[in-house]
């Protein structure tokens, strides 16, 4: 079968693909990640395309959610339309994933350097006639240490000791012997610590002998392109037959180049790097590893997997040291993985005697609550409208997005990038919901009030538009100056944050059911991940988002998962407390307890 040419705008970059491709799939090929966050459903309406030349008719989800205008002037949806003649086709900045607000930052702990993996620098006696020992003994006597070796090591080893005049450094990790190095190499022993996000992924390079961190580099996870969550990457690895191959490689090459480019901010050898530590939530360990993670996507949703992995990275197609270990970090059940264990080993929560909530709202939310003498866990999957996907106007945190709003005798914004507002992320929801309910624009139960039932000022009451379907709140006329278009936080959208925080409120009831302790018990709560590190307190406290305790309690951890990541990849003994949270954090199943069901979703939901 023939291929076809596909060019896509403004970057004129052009790919061949087979008939019948998606749009969404072509430009991934061409480097191009289009925002999909109903993962190719069809559904959101959100990755609009346009085509300019060639014969792409719609299909009848296209006719149902773009409207007549659109579909004349080449509106298409990416997941939705395929590729059958050559085309060009323009992807508009308000389609892409473009660069998000990647917290890079997390909580700063007291550094233990105890890595697993370790040098040493040798002067060999050589084999005579009178005393002809083997290779691997003179290391083992001069080492005093016992160990195993690779094959791949032990056949290189005879030429690298003559080479060296039998003066060498030895690498060791986890009683291997993993490289034989020429001189004294002691002084370049390295790792990377990376955080495997849904939708970011962030990574650490750091000096294994001093803790100290050489080189940070971020990325959009470009499996993306695949579902916006994780429950549209496990259907992806269900419904293609090379699904999760797909996912794997898009990972792994991501991470070699992410890999590359801390080398050569640092100037360090890629094969100075002995050792990878990863956190991640469940599915994205299980895809990095190429284990399925079918089992998630069905009751009892179980892990493949829970306990922690060390794998060589030539095993994986990881460009470091191919002798290198890769460590996985533990996971605890379900949808609670290494990425809740790095949490609470960077926040020691296992360690202290006070009751503490952490609560990670990202594309999914994980809930842990308790001290050293019991921890539970669960998973909500609230991420959609925190993540901007189903607000009518929602983005992701991306430039253009309305990230924070004050109503006063007027709204104010901010704006990510300071350029004309595009549309609003979650953060911005939250605050405009929470400012619209301490103005009373907003009732309890959610509802958006009419202008006649409104008793404030004039410049807000004239922002309320009635429609058919609810009112409406205009955040910015399209008619100010800045502004590309109106845009509206809609009686729906209030709706859609209703049932998102929900989860999470919810969720948090149930667990302090479980430990039978209320709000006032809770010494502190931590606020983790990129989302709850860019909320406002107050805001979150007024919508009923976390608990309605003093600020002063609130902490935010920053990327807790990427620094429980780094306290593993330096310490052995971290790596064993990891081990210890994963099997001691006792697992709820939220969907499978009476007690959380539809009326109780429905009774968190207020106040909005």
């Amino acid at each position: 079968m023939s291929s076809i040419k596909a060019t896509f705008r403004p970057e004129n970059c052009s790919v061949y693909v087979l008939s019948g491709t998606s749009i969404l799939e072509a430009a991934g090929r061409a480097g191009i990640v289009i925002t999909s966050p109903c993962g190719g459903g069809g559904t959101c309406g959100k990755c609009r395309v346009q085509i300019i030349e060639g014969d792409i008719p719609p299909t009848a989800i296209e006719e149902k959610l773009l409207s007549k205008e659109d579909l004349s002037s080449g509106v298409r949806l990416a997941c939705q339309s395929k590729i059958t003649s050559t085309c060009i086709i323009d992807i508009p900045q308000s389609s892409r994933e473009s660069a998000q607000q990647i917290l890079t930052k997390g909580i700063q702990n007291k550094k233990e350097v105890k890595p697993s993996v370790w040098k040493k620098y040798v002067e060999l006696q050589k084999p005579t006639l009178a005393s002809p020992q083997a290779n691997l003994n003179l290391i083992r006597e001069a080492t005093n240490t016992d160990f195993h070796a690779d094959i791949y090591v032990i056949r290189n080893l005879s030429a690298i000791l003559n080479e060296s005049d039998y003066k060498v450094t030895c690498v060791f990790s986890d009683g291997e012997l993993i490289s034989v190095e020429k001189g004294d190499t002691t002084g370049t022993d390295y790792g990377v610590a990376f955080d495997i996000g849904t939708t970011t992924l962030v990574s650490t390079l750091l000096d294994l002998n001093t803790g100290e961190e050489l080189a940070l580099v971020s990325r959009t996870n470009p499996q993306l392109i695949y579902g916006d969550d994780v429950i549209s990457r496990i259907n992806f690895t269900i419904t293609d037959k090379d699904g999760l191959d797909k996912l794997f490689y898009k990972i792994s090459r991501e991470m070699n180049d992410m890999i590359s480019q801390l080398s050569n901010e640092s100037g360090i050898n890629i094969h100075n790097i002995y050792k990878i530590a990863i956190a991640g939530n469940s599915t994205m360990q299980h895809i990095c590893l190429r284990v399925t993670p079918k089992s998630l996507a069905k009751i009892p949703f179980n892990l493949v997997i829970r306990e922690p992995v060390e794998i060589k990275a030539k095993k994986i197609g990881i460009d470091i040291n191919p002798d290198a270990f890769v460590y996985v970090l533990p996971s605890i059940a379900g949808f609670v993985g290494g990425d809740t264990v790095a949490c609470i080993l960077a926040t020691q929560l296992h360690k202290k005697s006070d009751i503490k909530l952490i609560i990670d709202i990202g594309t999914n939310g994980e809930i842990v609550l308790g001290n050293k003498n019991k921890m539970i866990a669960a998973s909500t999957a609230a991420g959609p409208a925190f993540e901007g996907a189903r607000i009518s106007q929602g983005m992701r945190a991306t430039i253009g997005a309305i990230e924070k709003v004050i109503i006063n005798e007027d709204v104010e914004y901010n704006v990510i990038g300071n350029v004309a507002p595009f549309g609003i992320c979650g953060t911005g929801l939250i605050d405009g919901v929470a400012e619209l309910l301490k103005t009373g624009v907003i009732d309890e139960t959610g509802r958006i009030v009419s202008q006649s039932e409104y008793k404030g000022n004039e410049n807000i009451r004239r922002r309320i538009i009635e429609t058919e379907k609810g009112n409406d709140f205009l955040l910015v006329d399209g008619h100010a100056a800045r502004s590309k278009r109106p845009i509206f936080i809609s009686q729906k959208d209030v709706r859609e944050l209703q049932l998102a925080k929900s989860a999470i409120a919810a969720g948090i009831k149930i667990l302090q059911k479980e430990l039978n302790v209320t709000d006032k018990d809770i010494s502190e709560v931590y606020l983790a991940g990129a989302f709850g590190n860019f909320i406002r307190r107050a805001n979150a406290k007024r919508i009923g988002l976390i608990p309605n305790i003093s600020s002063e309690k609130i902490a935010f951890v920053g990327n807790a998962s990427s620094s429980g990541a780094k306290l593993a990849l330096l310490s052995y003994d971290m790596e064993k407390e990891a081990e210890h949270i994963s099997t001691q954090t006792h697992y709820i199943e939220l969907s499978a307890r009476a007690d959380f069901n539809e009326n109780f979703m429905n009774e968190m939901m207020f106040p909005v």
